[in-house]
Parts: C-alpha cells; structure tokens; sequence
C-alpha cells in the first residue's frame, strides 16, 4: 500500500502537542488481569484506582441464585490445557461481595475420584493454587477476604500450571456454586462440559498483574518506598538453539500525584533502586525512569513482593501530599550476539528505491551477519548503517523489547495520566476508545487487550515517551524476530510460509481470520494482542507466530513504527512525559519506518526484513499503524 493510498483512507490529525503539564499529584493504584476471554491468558495492564467504599453489609445467602456459567461452553471443543473457566450470578444485590466454588472432574457426577473430584477450588479452605492457578485478580493462596468477588460481576479461575494443567483431547466437567462470606454456599449450578487441546508454546500470554500499592518509609534523605504484589503466569529464562541466553522481564515504572490524581497532575517519579522477592532480580534504569525485573526461573505461574525506592527528593515532593500508581509492561531481554541482517536480501541494497535510506547490508547489496557492536562511525560495512555513531544501536548488544503490541489498554490509562487538552490531542473519538468525560479513568478502551490501532507516529512516540521506552531501529527489529547467528529464519517462526487455515476467535465478534502464524487484520478489524499465543485453540510452537525468545505479533497484527537505518544519532530512552527526546526525528522525517505489516498482502511481501515502507512519512493516522516499545539496558 502506497503511502497516497494510506492517506486516502486516514483521516487527518494534527500530530503537535499543545497541552501544558501541570505540577502533578498520587494515587495507589492496582492492575487488574482482564478476565473476559475463554480459555486466554492476555498481557496486563495500566492500573486503576482503588476503591475506598467499604463491602455493603447483606444478608447471609443460602441459594446459588442466577448462577450462569459463561465459558468453556458446554461441549467446548480444543480448549487449551489451561483454561479460564468463567461464571456469573446475577442474583445478588449491587454491591455484594460473593464466593465461588470452582470443580472440575472426568466424569459428569462430578464424583469420579469418590466424594471428592478431580480439582477442587474453594476460595474459603486454606489451600494453596500455586500449582494450579490462581482466581482473577487474586493470589494464589486462597483466603476468604482475599477471593471475592463484587456482585454482579464475572468470576473466573485460571487454570493454567504446568504441574496441574488438564490433559490433552480429554472429556472433563466443570460446575460452580456461590455464597457470601457471612453466608453458606447453595446449589450447584448445572454441569458444563469440554474437550482440551493444549499449551503450545513455552512463553505463551502473561496475565500480568499488580496489585496492594502502599506508600510508606520515608527518610530524611528524602526517599520512600512503594511496595506492591507482582502475579504473572508463564515467566521463563532459556537458552535459545544457537545459544542465545534470553529471559522475560517487567519494566515498572511510577507515576506520582498531588492532587488526588486529578486532570493531568501526573509526573514521572524517579526510582533508584528496590527489592523483589524469589524468582527475578530487580535492577534500576541507569536514567532512574523505572526498574527492570528480570526473571530467573521458568515458572507457569509467579507472584512476588516488590519494593521500589522513590527518590521523592529529587521529584520535589513530599510525602504527606503524594498518591503514585505503579505501572508495568511485559518485555522480554534479548541477549547479547551475531544475528543475520537482511535475510535473502529481501530488504535490498541500501542506494535505491524504498530500500535506500542508508540500509547496512554488506556495502548494501547483501544479506549481513552482524558480528559486533560497530567499533567505529558506520560506513555500512562495519556493522553500522552509514554514517552511525559508536554505540547506535544495531541489535547486536542486548536491549529489552515489549512481549506485545501496545495494547489499547495501556494507551487507555496513559491518557488518564496526562493533561486532558493534550489526551484530547493524541486521541480520536470512536476508534476503540470511549470517553467518560471524568477521571481518574476518563479513557476506557472497549477492549484493553486489542493493540492501539489508528496511530499517528506522534501518538506512539508520545506513548513511549510517557513510559520511558523507545521505538526500536530496524536492525533491533529483525534481531527479536530469529535466533542468533547463523540463523537465517524468514519469519518469527521460521522459513516455511505458513498456511492459510480460517478460523473465528473466540470473543472477538463475528470475524474470519488466518487461524496459524500471523495476526493479520485483513482489512476488518484487530485481533488482541498475543492471541495466537493464549491457548484458544491449539497451535504447533511454529504456528503461535512467537520468535525464539517468546515475542509475539513481530508479524502480523499492526504496522510498528521503527527508527531506520538513515537514523544517525544514538536513541535516547523516553523522558517520562508526552514530549518526546530531542534527537527523534519528527514525524514526516524519512528515517522513521515500519516493519512487521498488519495486513495480509502475500506471504512475499511480510518477511521479517522486509523494507517495503523503510521511509514512513504521514503524518496522520492510520488504520493499521502502532508500535511496541524498546528499552537500552
């Protein structure tokens, strides 16, 4: 698609900011793991405010009244190993806090193991899920004032542990009862049943979840701690084939408030350190915009304590008058070492046509091992593109990549955070994101976990920015798509184009889509983000579309705004507010591009270094444009 034809179809946006940001304000925030997809597990984001309403005072309920179970279906067939089973009672009054009582068994009696079935999930016995899974938004431990949940609303347990997953193309029943927590529980409800496909993947969608922010410890040295609970599933450290050390990691970072989180009072704190629990290692930015969690286990599912240290000295704050929100974004660390660039010269040379804009490509007329960092100003056969400082980032250093496409979501809550003018700015009506006219959350993204779509390149920087990220060069890109030297894969999965099997997702309205490998819109809408890689049906490794170090969507889903090889200076990381670093170029500036093409042309035409639209100047939205973020260590 030619760029005339993108801005026929766009329409026209301003991509300058005007809005002011005011002094900035705090508010204890948790994340909350969206629970309304059958057997998925979906990357987590933002945060949300919470409640200060105590639980309304009800009547015991004796009756499992309304009780309706959403999914797996009844005869549901090549459900994942892991499912998320989902029920609802609409029986109990609005604001009743009420209990679940999940059981899973091979036979419909539910009573094949005797008296007691196959799995029992009662959130009121002291028992321990942590092999199992965990119910939505809570721990792994099962309490009673911990595993509630607020009438009317959907209750789901995430069945999801390598230890305690279901077996493969297996018949298994499942069936809930309710109860308040002064109350007894009632009738079951009726019987559900489904047939399991399985897990596919090592590193499938996360889930990922924040939760209990507190705000204590201040010094005289000026600083304090935030202290929250981290829960995610299918954490993972490994060794890819060609030897590439690489594992899953968490990028947090802190917004604080003093005016009760009110319109744009948000700023970016700055954090110097912490501790996490078991499991991860916990590493401040050198820039001190936030923390990286590395992951040192391969777990399905992983919860820990983390404490971050707030320099609030520095940020001018004082500790009687602040509220902070911690955010957290999945990323994935990808190591050290030669990668092949330019597979099958796919990308071209770097002289001609929409190949040129100083494409490093073995004096740019083939395809190139990068073998180092670049020991001097690139002349495109040094490791460098033409014309690059020392320390331009080429993919061959480690650097960090988001696991997913900014999500809608995510988009959703860093426009709560800045100055309403300028969220009005970076955001158009009507294109998956609603507008309640009052915050703390004004923007609510119709589904939080689709990739933010109809992006102008000012949109993304502004994005990733606020977060402290970077978009990515085009050498990083291809470097998170294959394996290390000498792997010349053509796509994420590999070298064999894929197949063309349709399918309808589940929960993503009436839509027919390639089934396997790549999350192409096709021209009518945008599946979630990691969708291939959720357990909604069964997919071979290959077929999920992840690359050796678990990043999904690289192809397919939307476009990603890049930093092409013309792109002489060396990144800076986000500043932590809207304005984005001076040395990016500006939109309509030929050295930013796009790779990793949402619409399904020809299997040709989406190979990994593909530089079709190598120079991306429009300055408007478009359709099927977004990006992910990037991180230098």
């Amino acid at each position: 698609m030619k760029t005339e034809e993108r801005l026929e179809r766009a329409k026209k946006v301003a991509s300058t900011f005007l809005g002011t940001f005011v002094s900035l304000f705090l508010i204890t925030c948790f994340l909350l793991p969206v629970a309304s997809h059958s057997a998925d597990l979906f990357p987590g984001r933002g945060s949300f405010m919470s409640a200060n309403s105590s639980d309304v005072a009800l009547p015991a309920e004796t009756t499992s009244v309304g009780l309706t179970l959403l999914t797996p279906l009844d005869t549901a067939v090549d459900v994942s190993q892991s499912p998320s089973l989902n029920a609802v009672s609409s029986g109990y009054p609005a604001g009743a806090v009420v209990q679940y009582h999940f059981q899973i068994d091979t036979a419909q009696s539910m009573d094949s193991q005797g008296t007691t079935p196959l799995f029992d999930f009662d959130p009121t016995v002291a028992q321990t899920f942590a092999s199992k899974g965990a119910f939505s938004g809570q721990n792994a431990a099962a309490v009673a004032a911990n595993d509630a949940y607020t009438g009317v609303s959907t209750a789901t347990f995430a069945f999801y542990a390598n230890t305690g997953k279901l077996s493969p193309s297996a018949q298994y029943y499942w069936r809930v009862q309710t109860k308040t927590p002064t109350g007894s529980y009632g009738d079951w409800s009726s019987v559900y049943g489904f047939i399991t496909g399985r897990f596919a993947s090592a590193t499938p969608a996360n889930n990922l979840a924040i939760s209990g922010t507190t705000l204590y410890g201040a010094t005289s040295a000026g600083l304090a701690n935030i202290g929250f609970t981290i829960a995610e599933n299918n954490v993972s450290t490994g060794v890819s084939t060609n030897g590439g050390a690489y594992n899953t990691a968490d990028w947090i970072f802190v917004k604080f408030s003093t005016a009760a989180g009110a319109d744009g009072t948000w700023n970016h704190a700055t954090l110097t350190g912490g501790t996490v629990d078991a499991g991860a290692t916990l590493a401040a930015a050198t820039d001190n915009r936030g923390v990286f969690l590395n992951h040192t286990a391969v777990s399905a599912y992983w919860t820990a304590g983390t404490t971050v240290t707030w320099n609030m000295a520095a940020d001018g704050v004082a500790l009687s008058k602040v509220r902070v929100k911690v955010f957290a974004i999945s990323m994935v660390k990808v190591p050290t070492g030669s990668f092949v660039y330019n597979v099958s010269n796919v990308g071209g040379g770097a002289t001609t046509g929409s190949t040129a804009y100083n494409n490093y490509s073995a004096g740019g007329t083939l395809s190139a091992t990068i073998t180092n960092a670049g020991l001097a100003t690139g002349t495109g056969s040094n490791n460098l593109p033409a014309g690059a400082p020392v320390g331009w980032p080429n993919g061959y250093n480690s650097f960090y990549m988001a696991r997913y496409e900014t999500t809608m979501g995510q988009y959703a809550d860093f426009l709560n955070t800045v100055h309403s003018s300028t969220a009005a700015l970076l955001n158009i009506v009507g294109q998956g994101m609603t507008n309640s006219g009052t915050y703390p959350n004004k923007y609510v993204a119709v589904d939080p976990n689709m990739p933010r779509f109809y992006s102008s390149i000012g949109d993304i920087w502004s994005y990733l920015s606020w977060a402290g990220l970077r978009p990515p060069t085009e050498m990083e890109f291809e470097k998170a798509g294959r394996d290390l030297a000498s792997d010349a894969r053509v796509y994420p999965w590999g070298s064999t184009n894929p197949d063309n099997i349709a399918y309808t997702p589940i929960n993503e309205g009436v839509v027919t889509r390639v089934r396997n490998y790549a999350n192409f819109n096709q021209g009518t809408a945008h599946l979630d983000v990691g969708r291939y890689m959720s357990g909604d049906v069964y997919r071979t490794a290959a077929q999920t579309g992840a690359s050796p170090w678990g990043i999904a969507d690289l192809i397919g889903g939307v476009t990603e705004l890049t930093f092409n090889c013309s792109y002489a200076s060396i990144p800076a990381n986000g500043t932590g507010t809207v304005y984005w670093p001076a040395n990016w170029p500006a939109p309509g500036s030929t050295t930013i591009g796009e790779r990793g093409f949402g619409l399904f042309f020809s299997w040709s035409g989406v190979e990994l270094s593909r530089r079709t639209y190598a120079s991306y100047t429009a300055i408007v939205r478009d359709w099927e444009v977004g990006g992910r973020g990037c991180r230098t260590p």
